[in-house]
């Protein structure tokens, strides 16, 4: 009687190989994902924190194509729901904290498992980056947050400062508005990053005050958040208000160090850089949204980028296909 050798498959043949790795469920991400699955190509997205990134977190979207007036949270839903419809594989919350990109396959480690593909969409967004003000570290948690969404309800009625300058902070604002009794709304910048209409809108609101040209030095309290010190920004003169909570936002810089470690070229500010076709530096890596520090971190710009790196990614999948 003869033995019949048994053949043990591989480590590589046991292991799942997507086309496409995206990294971040944020809007870019799903995006990407959405035309990557309908092209047939086996892809995962791997989220840190949240499906649908910071997008749940917007009150209110009213310049997304097709959608005059909706929540973030409805447009995150329904993205989700379509790249999932489309095939998507979707980990959450799984962490990506290393990167192997110069090889073919592409490998991405979590915490507790790596996955390899032949390409990979960075859509990564970015992080909070933590104020200098005087105060802002000490009493982070005692009156001073960085999300306005997650905190607001605790500033129910109460007056509170808002710092920033972009559309983001704009966004804030609104939210806030329904919530605090008053809003002094403080802008450092000579040049705020956010629309007049849209700063017209918030302080119809009839319950923001804005401190504009004025930047927020100390932020001041025994054990809870009691007075913003502010200074103008010509004058240099001082003054106090009385607030309950201080509300930091636009504070944002690209998560892109462990990126950096794996070879990816990055600007002078963090920032990744790619060319036309969202391609990085590396062959088969690409990035869109945030981390490209796209124009003013609008979400049709992020979905737009998203769809170029996907378009180019299928067309380089397809010209691999046809030479085998």
């Amino acid at each position: 009687m003869h033995s019949q050798k048994i053949m043990v498959p591989s480590f590589e043949q046991l292991e799942t190989i997507y086309d496409a790795i995206v990294i971040g469920a944020g809007p870019a991400g799903l995006a990407g994902a959405i035309y990557l699955s309908r092209a047939n190509m086996k892809t995962l997205i791997l989220e840190a924190e949240k499906k649908g990134g910071r997008l749940p977190d917007v009150k209110l979207i009213e310049n997304y194509p097709g959608f005059p007036s909706v929540t973030g949270e409805e447009l995150a839903e329904r993205m989700i729901k379509q790249a999932k419809a489309s095939g998507t594989e979707i980990l959450c919350p799984a962490r990506a904290i290393r990167f192997e990109l110069q090889s073919n396959p592409k490998t991405v480690w979590t915490r507790d498992k790596e996955f390899r593909a032949k390409a990979v969409l960075i859509a990564i967004g970015v992080q909070r980056k933590r104020s200098e003000i005087p105060g802002a570290r000490e009493l982070l948690g005692m009156g001073v947050s960085y999300c306005p969404v997650c905190d607001g309800t605790l500033f129910k009625d109460k007056d509170v400062a808002l710092i920033g300058e972009d559309e983001e902070t704009i966004s804030d604002g609104l939210y806030l508005s329904e919530l605090v009794n008053r809003i002094h709304l403080i802008t450092a910048s000579l040049t705020p990053h956010y629309k007049q209409e849209s700063l017209e809108k918030l302080l119809a609101k009839q319950n923001v005050q804005l401190w504009a040209k004025h930047e927020a030095i100390q932020i001041i309290g025994e054990t809870v958040v009691e007075k913003v010190k502010i200074r103008t920004l010509d004058t240099k003169e001082e003054s106090s208000i009385d607030v309950k909570g201080v509300f930091i936002s636009g504070e944002k810089t690209p998560v892109t160090q462990m990126l950096k470690d794996a070879g990816v070229n990055t600007d002078t500010t963090g920032c990744i850089m790619v060319d036309a076709q969202m391609q990085t530096n590396i062959e088969g890596v690409y990035a869109a949204g945030d981390a490209t520090c796209s124009r003013k971190y609008q979400i049709a710009v992020s979905v737009g980028q998203a769809v170029i790196a996907a378009l180019n990614i299928i067309r380089k999948h397809a010209e691999t296909a046809r030479k085998k």
